[in-house]
């Protein structure tokens, strides 16, 4: 699974500690980081299942083609908002533990949803070949 991390300049610490948290405790995961005004362009280069950026992004152009993402705000009075596939909810002050479940949520849909199918046809033309 990728996951690609936007970040404005002046939350690049912040930013770069939930990358490394993530690299951490889900060591299957790769990660990547860029900044908001490269994010479309990393977004197709990276191919990520889940973008976690700054809520201050005015719009998420990338939002529609992803299996889910989060946009965490910098103020910690305004809630964070959170998608997996279709389902939406919003989390003032999300902790890490949160995000990392959002990382194992997104991941989980995305290999039910993504995952080749049983080659029960590879089989079968096997089968009408040898015999």
């Amino acid at each position: 699974m990728r996951v690609l991390l936007g970040f404005e300049e002046e939350y690049r610490v912040y930013i770069e500690a939930v990358a490394d948290a993530i690299r951490i405790f889900r060591s299957r995961v790769e990660v990547a980081l860029t900044n908001t005004e490269e994010l479309e362009a990393e977004v197709e280069r990276f191919d990520p299942h889940l973008v976690i950026c700054s809520s201050s992004i005015p719009s998420n152009p990338v939002e529609p083609q992803l299996t889910g993402s989060i946009e965490l705000s910098p103020d910690p009075d305004q809630p964070s908002s959170f998608r997996v596939g279709e389902r939406h909810w919003e989390k003032t002050t999300p902790t890490l533990g949160e995000i990392l479940l959002v990382v194992d949520e997104t991941n989980l849909l995305y290999r039910a949803t993504h995952e080749k199918e049983p080659a029960d046809t590879d089989e079968e033309e096997y089968s009408e070949l040898v015999s």
